[in-house]
């Protein structure tokens, strides 16, 4: 492998590496505050993972590679204890909020993460319904400790996800835009089917459907050599309590619940 490529043939797989680091934004509320989200699936995914401080911040979530690979680099490097256990939904975040150019986004599809409290919190809603799939939610976090995902969870309503699809966005272009682009450059539809649990049909087309992420490609573990490179830049706090979890998050501006006449599914 040389260290350097000459002229553009590299530059779309550059791109998709650059896509496959930042992956899908996360769901997060800020302290004191309120989100509404619906549920686009509810079997989550679960692993193992940890979650360093790295150039000064903690969004750098890693699927731990005990059982995977023989060289642990992540175990070895964080510590045994540093991981914990962690399962994934997709969910479409339905609040307003203003990036930091002042952009309005809404209907974000977002990795919806629960740890231990929060998957047990998860099943006895899922068993009190019968399913959560399809279902519309306010989550409120009460404050700046507690969990990221919020601690009073209340149900309002099922959803019609043929009405919601024209709304979705993901990293903020809607879903709609990106079909009709995949279906017409192949390799940008091989680059949602990543991102995506979708299939096509035998005509190339997409179903007009909200689909959950493609967790086997975004949660993949990585190599130890790239996790290594990755690894050299940890930073310990003295003043960490073995959840550095909750201290990293989507940024994602200013949020507010919804008003109920202000949802168009």
């Amino acid at each position: 492998m040389s260290w350097y490529n000459r002229g553009l043939d590299e530059l779309d797989k550059e791109d998709s590496k650059q896509e496959d680091r930042f992956g899908p934004g996360r769901f997060w509320i800020p302290g004191g505050t309120s989100k509404d989200l619906v549920y686009v699936d509810d079997e989550p995914l679960c692993i193992h993972e940890h979650n360093p401080k790295i150039n000064g911040n903690y969004r750098n979530w890693l699927t731990c590679l005990n059982g995977v690979y023989d060289e642990v680099v992540c175990c070895t490097t964080l510590g045994v204890d540093s991981r914990y256990y962690v399962g994934y939904l997709t969910t479409v975040d339905c609040s307003k909020w203003v990036d930091g150019r002042g952009n309005t986004h809404q209907y974000e599809l977002r990795l919806f993460p629960l740890k231990m409290k929060g998957l047990k919190k998860f099943r006895r809603k899922k068993e009190d319904r019968g399913g959560l799939v399809n279902t519309y939610w306010t989550h409120t976090r009460e404050d700046s400790k507690s969990p990221t995902i919020g601690d009073d969870w209340e149900f309002r309503r099922d959803v019609e996800m043929a009405k919601l699809f024209p709304h979705v966005c993901y990293r903020g272009q809607k879903l709609i835009d990106m079909w009709a682009e995949a279906e017409a450059t192949p390799e940008k539809m091989a680059r949602l089917l990543k991102v995506f649990q979708i299939k096509p049909d035998k005509d190339g087309k997409l179903p007009q459907v909200v689909p959950a992420f493609n967790y086997f490609e975004i949660l993949q573990p990585k190599q130890p050599k790239d996790l290594r490179i990755q690894l050299g830049g940890v930073q310990e706090d003295e003043d960490d309590s073995g959840s550095s979890y909750n201290k990293g998050g989507s940024s994602s501006g200013n949020s507010s619940a919804l008003n109920e006449d202000d949802v168009p599914f």
